[in-house]
């Protein structure tokens, strides 16, 4: 057994040979058809181009070259034994260009009819969701991937263009992003809990306690409780609103959660914090530009 060397491939040394000698594609397609059809004549009309074009340019090649690739005579052309080596090399060229071509268009063609977004973790369903369904419900062949996270994996996956959008609440500068909607914060609290007799709580209500804040949320929560109530601390619990409403039916503390992933849990209730909102925003990623895209940020902003 052995390691076979890696093949190195040099762009800059790659076609220096055909472009210090002016060969391009036009010439390879010219030859390829004349060789085929046996005629400049017939090999123009396939092509669609004047015989006197095919006839220049494939003299222009062969005198570039030093050999002739056809011999002429009164019933047609025919390839020299150079011209038999040309051609099967000029048939692979433009056979495996053409290969390439259709590759890359196809893969355009699918990245075109999919949108790729990022959400938070544990953000749940809420005005996202009402807004992906009607996105598809106006294009039924869009494929739509959803993918979770936290902050700061989403912003390098759009800056590195894996990501057509992604919702965030506090997106970077470099990247474009508009006003999307805001999402009232609420408490989840046990059923027994002192607390639930109130309808909406205030920030100060919650210090002296111990707070929780799922992962997706928990930085900008954290940001606004020390503005509403400067001595609560708030946990960032590694899990998202689900496991946040668990930890409070076992008696672990309460936990602050985005409206928009409320979990249905026994034994917890929710209850709304005064002057408790998170602002999302719709982020564009470093990727070209979409119908999808344009459609979905229309109706972000139709929403707002």
């Amino acid at each position: 057994m052995y390691d076979a060397e890696p093949l190195v491939f040099d762009s800059a040394a790659a076609g220096q040979t055909s472009a210090r000698l002016g060969v391009g594609l036009h010439h390879l397609r010219y030859v390829l058809a004349a060789a085929e059809y046996g005629g400049f004549r017939r090999a123009a009309r396939k092509l669609g181009v004047q015989q006197s074009a095919v006839s220049r340019r494939i003299k222009e090649l062969e005198a570039r070259l030093g050999a002739p690739i056809f011999e002429r005579s009164l019933q047609g052309v025919q390839l020299t034994k150079a011209g038999e080596d040309f051609v099967r090399g000029a048939q692979t060229a433009v056979m495996e260009l053409d290969l390439m071509v259709d590759r890359v268009a196809d893969a355009g063609r699918d990245q075109m009819g999919s949108l790729s977004v990022g959400v938070l973790g544990g953000l749940g369903g809420g005005p996202l969701q009402g807004l992906l369904q009607q996105l598809v419900r106006y294009d039924d062949g869009l494929r739509v991937d959803l993918v979770e996270g936290e902050a700061p994996a989403l912003v390098g996956a759009l800056l590195a263009g894996r990501l057509d959008l992604a919702f965030l609440l506090d997106p970077p500068g470099q990247l474009t992003s508009i006003a999307a909607w805001r999402e009232r914060l609420m408490i989840a609290l046990t059923i027994d809990d002192p607390l639930c007799a109130k309808s909406a709580l205030k920030w100060s209500d919650l210090v002296g306690r111990r707070v929780l804040s799922p992962t997706g949320v928990a930085p900008a929560v954290v940001a606004l409780a020390s503005r509403r109530a400067p001595n609560l601390a708030v946990e960032v619990l590694n899990a998202g609103a689900g496991g946040a409403a668990r930890m409070t039916a076992l008696g672990q503390g309460c936990a602050i959660v985005n409206e928009g992933a409320l979990a249905p849990v026994t034994g917890v209730a929710y209850r709304p914090i005064a002057r408790g909102f998170l602002p999302f925003r719709a982020v564009v990623g470093r990727r070209p530009e979409k119908p999808a895209i344009r459609r979905l940020l229309a109706l972000v902003e139709a929403t707002a």
